[in-house]
């Protein structure tokens, strides 16, 4: 399966969003304790509830700069103060922007998987992202038989161990970020989306799938075809 080529380069100061465009960030969460307390100082009380619910600070230090820098981003591009979001979510979690006009919507997506997250920004279409750590999945052919289609279970038959790993989370995050998309959770998965072969998609979606860093994998899904796919990478001066 062909993986996107990522060129990841800083952002301009003034961020510009087309209609064509999917806007693709990445950002290590690994950062410093300054700019982890910055960023908590702009999350919403329910934000840092769900924070202080982690047991173990570097996970809880995580979802903050995750949290946080997806407030940052989004501010930049719609010129509001972080702290001043205000977001909502659907039956299954997906988080959006809470406004009243539905003009030129801002849509994003975000996932965040061992110290590195990603994020998808797009105007007035639907994303989701997907990222995950390569990994041993000693279950990965029973998940398989569950929830991915025929064809993609025999292209996972006989694999050596590594690149069964490999290719079992490049059609798992293709699957989830149409899912998450969609605004779906895996119940939402039907015969007729079960797979995570763009030929079987519906035509109003494409999906594509990238490396954002060596040990990593990585898809988005987006409603229409996409013409220009922009990689920012999230720096810390």
């Amino acid at each position: 399966m062909t993986l996107l080529d990522c060129a990841w380069s800083l952002p301009p100061a003034d961020l510009v969003l087309s209609h064509a465009e999917i806007h693709i960030w990445r950002a290590f969460l690994d950062q410093p304790l300054s700019l982890v307390e910055q960023l908590a100082q702009t999350l919403s009380a329910d934000e840092s509830a769900r924070a202080e619910r982690y047991h173990f600070a570097h996970d809880r230090q995580h979802f903050i700069v995750a949290r946080g820098l997806l407030r940052s981003i989004l501010g930049n591009y719609i010129h509001v103060e972080p702290g001043h979001l205000q977001f909502n979510s659907g039956p299954h979690g997906k988080p959006a922007l809470a406004q009243t006009s539905s003009r030129n919507v801002l849509r994003f997506n975000l996932s965040h998987s061992q110290g590195l997250a990603l994020y998808a920004f797009t105007r007035d279409r639907e994303v989701g992202i997907d990222l995950e750590y390569i990994r041993p999945i000693a279950e990965a052919q029973q998940i398989a038989e569950r929830y991915f289609s025929v064809q993609v279970r025999n292209a996972l038959r006989n694999l050596p161990p590594a690149e069964l790993s490999r290719q079992f989370f490049i059609y798992w995050t293709r699957m989830e970020a149409y899912l998450k998309a969609r605004g779906d959770g895996l119940t939402g998965l039907s015969e007729e989306h079960e797979t995570a072969d763009p030929k079987e998609l519906p035509m109003t979606w494409s999906i594509q799938s990238l490396v954002p860093a060596p040990g990593y994998v990585a898809s988005f899904a987006i409603q229409e075809h996409v013409v220009r796919i922009v990689y920012y990478e999230w720096g810390y001066n």
